[in-house]
């Protein structure tokens, strides 16, 4: 079995929590929109004081934990967001203490903003026993996004594969759940500059709701390939050692075919709602780190940036 648990970003939502971040990227992968994890586990993230994160953290840690010991899990995704994020590194560490290894964690612009967690604030250190970290970040200086908060979860061993990116989109947008508008603190009242100006933040960000949202788009599409490259490399290792069947290829979505034979025509996908890329190319070739090949292909259609694809779009699929 491969598992996946992760914790949401900070919210001082009550009643409106599960609205606001259903499409959040953590959400997302609990509910196996991109990858089909035999099960997951998913909790919100903690309230505006963070005094909660430690004891997220150890439901977390529980589930995972116990699963493991069971026998049954071969594999464990990890993710968060925000203080979700220094969360599930704790987790990790905790679980290095009882030599339980993680196979994949991915982090959406991972803050630890309080003291109930790790030992230096600012730094909690990636456990030596984890595989691989996807990291998108925001770029702080271009967006000024979160003044404020920092970042943790850059410090790792040499055997851990860290793979790090920087975007232009805010922190919650780095989390899947961009500002819808743009309106100045504590009103509901349009910022005249139509720039996000983030709660408790002196100044605003410099970021549109439009860049936000396609920024995040932007995220979503990067991790999603890297995960998706990550469970492929999994399941063959777990193949390989005899723990499930080999040949296996990574879906798109639970329940579609991950390779659509050639037809001996020339193959059109037609760009919808919720399309990126990488997307793409795990329908038609089973393998999301394909996706330069139709971009290529479709380089006067798409542009030169291939995050950037709009519905309608008629792709030509080699």
């Amino acid at each position: 079995m491969i598992i996946y648990a992760g914790i949401d970003g900070t919210s001082t939502e009550t009643d409106t929590y599960e609205r606001t971040y259903y499409n959040s990227f953590v959400n997302r992968l609990h509910r196996n929109e991109l990858l089909p994890f035999d099960d997951t586990w998913y909790l919100r993230g903690p309230y505006l004081s963070g005094f909660d994160t430690d004891k997220r953290a150890r439901a977390c840690h529980t589930w995972v934990r116990d699963y493991w010991k069971s026998g049954k899990v071969k594999a464990i995704f990890l993710g968060g967001h925000s203080r979700g994020g220094a969360a599930v590194i704790e987790v990790a560490s905790w679980l290095a203490e009882e030599q339980i290894p993680v196979e994949c964690m991915v982090l959406y612009d991972a803050v630890d903003r309080t003291n109930t967690l790790g030992g230096d604030v600012w730094n909690t250190p990636i456990a030596p026993t984890v595989k691989r970290v996807i990291y998108p970040q925001r770029d702080v200086l271009l967006t000024c996004s979160r003044l404020s908060f920092g970042n943790c979860g850059f410090r790792h061993q040499a055997s851990t594969t860290f793979l790090h990116q920087k975007f232009f989109a805010t922190h919650s947008g780095i989390g899947g759940v961009p500002w819808p508008k743009a309106v100045l603190p504590g009103t509901e009242l349009p910022n005249p500059t139509g720039l996000i100006w983030e709660p408790g933040e002196i100044k605003s960000s410099h970021v549109t709701p439009a860049r936000d949202a396609a920024g995040s788009q932007q995220v979503w599409s990067w991790s999603s390939g890297h995960l998706a490259f990550a469970y492929k490399l999994c399941k063959d290792r777990l193949a390989r050692e005899g723990n499930s069947q080999p040949g296996f290829q990574v879906p798109a979505q639970p329940g579609t075919p991950a390779h659509l034979p050639p037809t001996g025509k020339p193959r059109i996908h037609v760009v919808v709602a919720g399309d990126w890329l990488s997307k793409i190319a795990l329908k038609y070739y089973g393998d999301a780190m394909k996706y330069p090949v139709i971009h290529k292909a479709n380089l006067a259609v798409i542009g030169p940036d291939p995050n950037l694809i709009k519905p309608g779009q008629r792709l030509v699929i080699p």
